[in-house]
């Protein structure tokens, strides 16, 4: 799989923003996401913002035998997704693609779940087997569909615990 798994503190996130720029650019370029380049800066900007400001950010990252970033998971508590109650939300998993179908993504989910302690987690992906049927089968079910503003693709909410 990989040479370690890592927990990340925010400044520690923060450090390897280029790295995950890069990550996110390389993961979220190939199907099912195909987003331009501009999308992989939105979505670190938003989670290195989100980590700057939040007690409760967890991340979980896959370090290569150099220390090179192979993929992330991150989260942190919410109501965003719940609506009500506060759940730990899922809010991104992310693999290099030449590391993908090795189990990282399994083990970076399980790692960040662990962090983030016990009780009910949320995540939103896309309504799209490929993602949909992974999540099932690492314990999540399906609690919601929706499509959020300035989206063209349909989302599903999903729920573990």
């Amino acid at each position: 799989m990989t040479d370690r798994l890592a927990l990340l503190l925010p400044e520690e996130a923060r450090a390897r923003r280029d790295e995950l720029i890069a990550l996110c650019a390389q993961a979220f370029a190939g199907a099912p996401w195909h987003e331009p380049p501009r999308g992989a800066l939105r979505t670190v900007d938003r989670l290195l913002d989100s980590a700057a400001r939040r007690p409760d950010f967890h991340a979980a990252a896959a370090l290569g035998p150099d220390g090179e970033l192979l993929g992330l998971a991150a989260g942190w508590t919410d109501t965003v997704l719940s609506g009500d109650a506060p759940a730990f939300e899922l809010a991104e998993l992310v693999v290099a693609p030449a590391h993908q179908g090795r189990g990282l993504g399994r083990a970076l989910h399980d790692a960040l779940l662990v962090a983030a302690g016990a009780g009910p987690a949320l995540l939103m992906t896309l309504d799209v087997p490929e993602l949909t049927d992974r999540y099932a089968r690492w314990g999540w079910t399906v609690v919601g569909r929706s499509r959020p503003a300035r989206e063209e693709r349909d989302y599903v909410v999903m729920r573990r615990g």
